[in-house]
């Protein structure tokens, strides 16, 4: 991955992508650490005065010796139930990450260490997570799918001081909330407001524009009962009621998450709404069992759907028998076959090499999380050249704070004041393929990230959308 320059970033890109590097540092990394230059002042006795005497000192990589362990990197994910569709690609990129960097030699020739814990409540997640910062003592962690977790363990890293990667957990909570001023912890995907503003825009391009629903639409919608899901109904509302003045906003369903099986009681109470609209936020296996109910409901005859979430996780999971037409969203992240795997190699070859190792197609918990590995590996040794030896983590953040780089999904890069990773937002029509025996994305709406992003300016995403005059369109 290349580091902070842009204009050698984009310069690295214009030459051409080859092989799976994620970035463009080749020879920077083999080059020896610079010295550092270090002054100490110290009072001596000369002549029987004392006087103050400043003296430089070159320090060269003996002075920050490379610990000689391992590097133990700590990371949670949904490994079992109805989270597990999420989870899982998650854990597969990042442990394709770390087999890669392991077998080129390291981190700073340290291998990795890779330390997996479940995720699941807030509490549970918690408890495992200090058992890797106490018990395991890791250096690093990464992980995460959940927006009820991030808020719970974010607070939690920054105390025990723990450099953190969250995959996921989306939510404007983290940063808004419980963690205003981060330092020690970052986050990978796009933020959860641009999820919803991401799932606005497509609803106005790819139904509206096209006169599939009218201006005025009647908008129902069903919800997982937590952070994500009562923000993306407040987002997603708020951005549509701002392009659309006269869209009505209905009833809206909130099942617990993970909580629901049968959901006939809810899909009825959609239905006898009369909507023209039904928005979705439902993930993992609430969204499958919710879909292919819904089906036998006629639901999708009766009413356009959207979705925040549709090809969330493992592409495969959702089966061919998904109707096609409606707009399904990835958390406005990244589809496997965009960019163009012709236009942008690099996403073809990581598609390949996962396929090759997993059997299955990344989602973009997939890629957030391989990508996340490289971030790491770079930040640690952008850092290393800087310092002239193996960096503490305090001067890994600075380098994160300011990174950019290019991965499968396009460009990314972090913002300094939140700590949040911003990529350009996906989202687009649900269809078949015949190169594939699953439902697809068939037609592909990139957004620009800015455009469904709060800027930096505003304290909080919300106040942005508030702004919006009547009638805005992104």
């Amino acid at each position: 991955m290349s580091g902070t320059d842009r204009r050698g970033f984009l310069k690295a890109v214009g030459a051409g992508v080859g092989g799976l590097i994620v970035g463009g540092l080749a020879g920077y990394f083999g080059a020896p650490p610079k010295e550092v230059v270090k002054t100490e002042t110290v009072t001596t006795t000369v002549g029987g005065a004392a006087q103050t005497v400043t003296k430089t000192v070159t320090v060269g990589q003996t002075a920050r010796p490379t610990p000689s362990g391992p590097i133990k990197l700590g990371s949670q994910n949904f490994f079992t139930g109805p989270g597990a569709l999420l989870g899982l690609p998650s854990a597969y990129g990042t442990r394709m990450a770390v087999k890669e960097i392991n077998d080129a030699g390291g981190i700073l020739g340290r291998k990795i260490e890779l330390l997996e814990r479940d995720e699941g409540p807030s509490d549970a997640t918690l408890r495992e997570f200090r058992k890797l910062v106490l018990e395991d003592k890791i250096d690093y962690y990464m992980g995460l799918i959940s927006s009820g977790n991030t808020p719970t363990v974010g607070p939690e890293a920054e105390e025990n001081k723990v450099l953190t990667l969250f995959v996921d957990g989306c939510t404007d909570i983290l940063f808004e909330r419980a963690v205003p001023n981060p330092f020690y912890i970052f986050r990978i995907t796009n933020i959860q407001s641009s999820d919803a503003i991401t799932a606005a825009v497509g609803t106005m391009k790819l139904l509206v524009d096209r006169g599939l629903i009218p201006e005025n639409p009647k908008i129902t919608g069903i919800h997982p009962d937590y952070a994500y899901g009562r923000l993306i109904h407040d987002f997603y509302n708020t951005a549509m009621q701002k392009m659309l003045p006269d869209a009505e906003i209905l009833d809206q369903q909130f099942p617990g998450l993970f909580k629901v099986t049968d959901f006939s009681a809810q899909i009825t109470s959609m239905i006898q709404q009369q909507p023209d609209l039904a928005v979705v936020s439902l993930w993992g296996g609430d969204y499958v069992n919710w879909y292919k109910q819904a089906i036998g409901f006629g639901l999708f005859d009766k009413m356009k759907v959207v979705t925040t979430l549709t090809f969330g996780g493992s592409p495969q999971a959702v089966g061919k028998d998904h109707p096609t037409g409606h707009v399904g969203g990835v958390h406005a992240n990244y589809w496997f076959t965009n960019p163009d795997w012709t236009l942008w190699p690099l996403n073809g070859e990581f598609v390949k090499k996962f396929k090759d190792m997993w059997d299955e197609y990344p989602s973009f918990e997939a890629e957030g999380a391989y990508v996340g590995g490289y971030m790491l590996k770079d930040a640690i040794e952008i850092a290393a050249q800087e310092v002239g030896g193996y960096p503490d983590d305090e001067e890994v953040i600075p380098v994160l704070e300011t990174y950019s780089t290019y991965g499968p999904a396009g460009y990314i890069q972090v913002r300094k004041k939140n700590h949040q990773c911003y990529k350009n937002a996906v989202i687009g029509m649900t269809g078949t393929s015949p190169e594939y025996d699953f439902a697809v994305m068939s037609e592909v709406l990139v957004l620009p990230i800015e455009k469904v992003s709060a800027p930096a300016e505003y304290n909080t995403s919300k106040q942005w959308l508030e702004s919006w005059p009547v009638g805005f369109r992104p």
